[in-house]
This record gives C-alpha cells, sequence and structure tokens, in this order.
C-alpha cells in the first residue's frame, strides 16, 4: 500500500511555503528547494531585482538555460530526456504551488 503525500514545510527566498509530496520525493523536493532558493538568491543579488516574481522567473530561466546548454551538464542527455525531465519539474512545481495561490488571494 503506498502512503499518501505529506506537507513539508520549506523557505525559499525567505518567504514560507507548504508544499505536498510523496514521502519518498522529499528527498529531491528539499534539493530542488536548496537549488531553487540558492538561484533566487543569486538572481537577487546579481540584480535590481526586488520583486520575487521576476526573481523567480530569472532563477527558472537560468535554471533552463544551464539544462538545455549544450555545454551544461546536459550534455549528454537527449532533447527528449530533457524535455521529459523539465516536463516533470513543471508538473512537480504545479503541484506543490497551486494551494500556495490561496494564501495571496
Amino acid at each position: 500500500m503506498s502512503e499518501g503525500p505529506i506537507q513539508v514545510e520549506v523557505q525559499i527566498l525567505d518567504r514560507p511555503y507548504k508544499l505536498s509530496c510523496p514521502p519518498a520525493e522529499k528527498p529531491l523536493l528539499m534539493d530542488c528547494v536548496a537549488l531553487v532558493d540558492r538561484r533566487m538568491r543569486q538572481a537577487k543579488q546579481g540584480g535590481k531585482l526586488q520583486s520575487a516574481d521576476r526573481i523567480a522567473v530569472m532563477a527558472a530561466l537560468t535554471l533552463a538555460r544551464e539544462l538545455l546548454a549544450p555545454a551544461g551538464d546536459a550534455a549528454g542527455l537527449s532533447e527528449v530526456v530533457v524535455r521529459e525531465r523539465l516536463q516533470r519539474l513543471t508538473e512537480l512545481a504545479d503541484e506543490t504551488l497551486t494551494p500556495q495561490e490561496k494564501l495571496f488571494d
């Protein structure tokens, strides 16, 4: 019997988020949170961006560029594999952030 999703409280750019994920994916989620937080902080420090939305977009573009760039870590991956990974990350972001939208209404 598989366990249902668990709630995980995290902070990204000093903002709290409650995310849900399957228990087995919690370590991956925490690695993703750490990476996104680090990249958002770099985007904030590297420019004059103050809006969390703009910082998030710049961090996402940086991560996507690194993933898709031929000289990046993904150089040995096929385009199909990269697209599948991006799709899964997008789905994971949608699953975890959609409940957050209610907090800002």
